[in-house]
């Protein structure tokens, strides 16, 4: 039994899992209730301790704890780097703190890698030996998991895509909840909330509309890039975002086919996350494979 944890930028979701399956309900709490990054791990283990006791389990039948956490970080030392999505962990030994306070192994890899080998164990990807996850939210998250396992690259930031230079800015400006937003903005003048765009789009509007085909269209360049060089069996998109799946999934792959190779063109798959909120726990909890 393992506990899996996706540490997101603004909420923290943990579940009990085993055989890459989610035992029992998840729980969750919000980053804003925490004061510091010591009460986020504290809450972290009370949270852990909840899980075990509606399980009625104990400490000693975890085999270890996995975390998905933004990154960059290092995954061998447990520590958070200068992480632009989540302020509270900038600099912070996560893994070690939170194993010094429950004496339980702790895991720790970028939360978009876990997404993506979750889904590669139990989701829409199940079994494919290349799979590009992608993560549409707070930020854009990527993570690549080959032949099973993830690739971290030699420092464990391969994939830290998101900063890459695009346009005025970087990659991450406009494909996320701000992104959209901005896109919005540029077409009407007016500032909105992302979740405003996508209430708008579903009730026709053709500003919000557009905004979300744009969307689809700079996710598109950034994924010709990654497809071009990786050559995957699929790509897996989860996250927040896909709310506006319907709105930015035809031009995403009507751009994307356009502009690759003949050979993925024919073979490559572009599906909706299977597991949704579950993915990133099941692949925090399956770091050790």
């Amino acid at each position: 039994m393992r506990i899996g944890i996706d540490l997101g930028g603004t909420k923290v979701n943990m579940g009990l899992v085993k055989d890459h399956q989610v035992q029992g309900a998840t729980r969750r709490f919000l980053i804003s209730d925490c004061r510091d990054a010591d009460d986020l791990v504290a809450k972290m283990k009370s949270t852990s301790e909840e899980l075990l006791k509606a399980a009625d389990l104990s400490w000693d039948d975890l085999e270890f704890i996995g975390i998905g956490s933004p990154g960059p970080l290092n995954y061998k030392t447990g520590i958070v780097l200068k992480t632009p999505n989540l302020k509270i962990v900038v600099d912070y030994p996560l893994g070690p703190r939170l194993q010094a306070v429950t004496g339980i192994p702790v895991l720790i890899n970028n939360d978009a890698n876990c997404f993506t080998l979750g889904e590669q164990k139990a989701g829409v990807a199940c079994g494919q030996e290349y799979v590009l996850g992608v993560t549409l939210g707070t930020g854009f998250g990527l993570g690549f998991v080959y032949h099973g396992h993830i690739f971290n690259g030699a420092t464990g930031t391969a994939f830290e895509f998101a900063l890459t230079p695009y346009r005025d800015g970087v990659y991450e400006d406009y494909i996320s909840g701000r992104g959209l937003a901005k896109i919005y903005t540029s077409i009407t003048g007016e500032k909105i909330a992302p979740e405003e765009v996508t209430k708008r789009a579903k009730a026709g509007e053709k500003a919000a509309l557009d905004a979300w085909e744009d969307f689809g269209g700079h996710l598109a360049q950034a994924l010709i890039t990654l497809v071009m060089v990786l050559d995957p069996d699929i790509i897996v998109i989860g996250g927040s975002m896909v709310a506006g799946w319907d709105f930015f999934y035809p031009n995403l792959t009507k751009q994307l086919f356009s502009h690759i190779h003949e050979g993925p063109r024919g073979h490559l798959r572009v599906a909706r996350s299977e597991l949704g909120e579950l993915a990133a726990i099941i692949g925090a909890a399956s770091l050790n494979e």
